[in-house]
């Protein structure tokens, strides 16, 4: 029997690790997606996302504490499809009741779509998450994941249509942490 390429036990690695945090999630009602991962909207008054550059990716958006942010292709127009246990392992970029989303220099197209009491804010038009397996600032372990019907891409300038349709999404045959 051959053994597993290190890209098919890469993949299998990640696929278990979204397992692993799904399952917590799921367990603690998703308690730990507070404390895992820092506040989209930062302290009052701050940027609520902001584009940074990204070694090959160009520039990505992230939020106020620099965690990758990303678009899920199965969501629609202002319509949020990653509930419940998906939810706690993409968690929703937020804002407080009241507020609108501020965006660095560059950023336009911001705006909330109100699901489950929480406002998420949205970027022309497509809901914005970030990912518990992103361990920190600079991390992208979420783009091209395939959940579902749909594929989980990093925000950039290059996957989302200014005209707030839909994304624009370039198919790639790597594993989701290659190229960093």
């Amino acid at each position: 029997m051959k053994s597993p390429t290190a890209a098919a036990r890469a993949s299998l690695t990640h696929r278990l690790s979204r397992w692993a945090v799904a399952a917590a999630a799921l367990a603690t009602g998703f308690a730990f997606t507070a404390t895992l991962l820092p506040s989209a909207a930062g302290a009052t008054g701050g940027t609520t996302v902001k584009l940074v550059s990204h070694g090959t990716r160009g520039k990505i958006l992230v939020n106020s504490a620099g965690m990758a942010v990303y678009i899920y292709t199965s969501d629609s127009a202002n319509k949020v499809t990653c509930t419940g246990g998906c939810a706690g392992v993409w968690p929703w970029v937020t804002v407080p009741k009241g507020t609108k989303p501020k965006g660095g220099p560059g950023v336009k197209g911001l705006g909330t779509v109100s699901t489950d009491g929480k406002l998420v804010v949205t970027w022309h038009e497509h809901p914005l998450y970030t990912y518990a397996l992103d361990t920190g600032p600079g991390v992208v372990n979420g783009n091209a994941v395939k959940e579902g019907s749909g594929v989980w891409y990093a925000a950039t300038a290059k996957n989302v249509s200014t005209s707030g349709t839909s994304p624009t999404t370039k198919t790639t045959t790597a594993g989701p942490s290659a190229g960093y």
